[in-house]
């Protein structure tokens, strides 16, 4: 069972795949950032929370992937507590279709939708900064999702979401999913030089400093970055992804190659942006070459 780690004066979180953050507000009622990435987590939270003496009043959900939301439906329906989401991201909470059509261009495989479906979609609303409660504060983190914001507690703790992720991370997918490379390039710069007490990744352990893996994270994003350039010698996207998966090298299923072939296109967009590779169609499909 998930245990509370402190890293405030009522600021915690616990440790699971996709960290959840929960803030006491004092008067026996608390405020979740996320909500759990499977079933086991969600009800571990719940009985960390029961201990406590703890209901939910909100829930802040930092951007709309599947394994950040999983537990809106249980702690709503349970507390009837309102669930909130950025701009855009609100759609991904409310209907469990549209984070899979993004990664498949349509249908999902079945295992797939297995996966997508498992937390039916929640009614949420827009968030705002004026719904946030007293001393918090939000914070644009573009670059992994459409619209993806961190928050800070009163305790000066910041919970980033996936803003950047731990060397594992990267060392075990190599691709991690990115939606706008650049855009996060820039958010990790910004980072950088982010104040506060404590920081909370999504997908790593919190820390005092997040100056060191922000910075790790933006180098090896430029690195990937100059990688996919030498492999834009004329070559078609396909030819493009099986060179990555062979030299990075990536194992592939069905599914894999739905997420990974999106962040695959993400960089190379990211390349055209810079102008340093340009694309044009031969043959009905574009080719890419670099740009002298």
């Amino acid at each position: 069972m998930f245990q509370f780690i402190s890293c405030g004066q009522n600021t915690y979180y616990l440790r699971c795949f996709s960290n959840i953050g929960v803030y006491d507000l004092g008067n026996g009622e608390a405020v979740l950032i996320d909500s759990g990435d499977h079933k086991k987590s969600v009800s571990d939270l719940d009985k960390a929370l029961v201990e406590r003496g703890l209901k939910v009043k909100m829930i802040l959900n930092t951007h709309g992937h599947v394994d950040h939301i999983h537990g809106n439906r249980f702690f709503k329906e349970k507390y009837g507590c309102p669930v909130y989401a950025p701009q855009i991201e609100q759609y991904f909470v409310e209907e469990s279709a549209v984070e899979p059509t993004y990664y498949y261009n349509g249908i999902p495989t079945n295992r797939a939708r297995n996966f997508f479906f498992r937390p039916l979609g929640t009614a949420c609303r827009r968030l705002t900064p004026d719904v946030l409660p007293a001393g918090f504060e939000m914070l644009p983190l573009p670059g992994h999702s459409h619209n993806m914001h961190g928050f800070k507690t009163p305790d000066d703790v910041w919970f980033l979401a996936d803003a950047v992720v731990d060397r594992l991370t990267f060392e075990e997918y190599k691709l991690p999913a990115f939606m706008d490379v650049n855009k996060s390039i820039e958010t990790l710069r910004m980072l950088e030089t982010l104040k506060g007490a404590f920081f909370v990744p999504s997908h790593s352990a919190a820390t005092a400093d997040i100056a060191p893996l922000a910075r790790y994270n933006a180098e090896m994003l430029e690195q990937r970055k100059a990688f996919f350039r030498t492999l834009c010698t004329g070559k078609s996207f396909e030819d493009i992804f099986i060179a990555a998966c062979e030299q990075l090298p990536m194992t592939m299923d069905l599914d894999k190659y739905a997420k990974i072939s999106t962040t695959v296109r993400c960089f190379l967009q990211s390349l055209l942006e810079d102008g340093t590779v340009t694309a044009r169609i031969e043959g009905f499909v574009p080719r890419y070459y670099p740009v002298q």
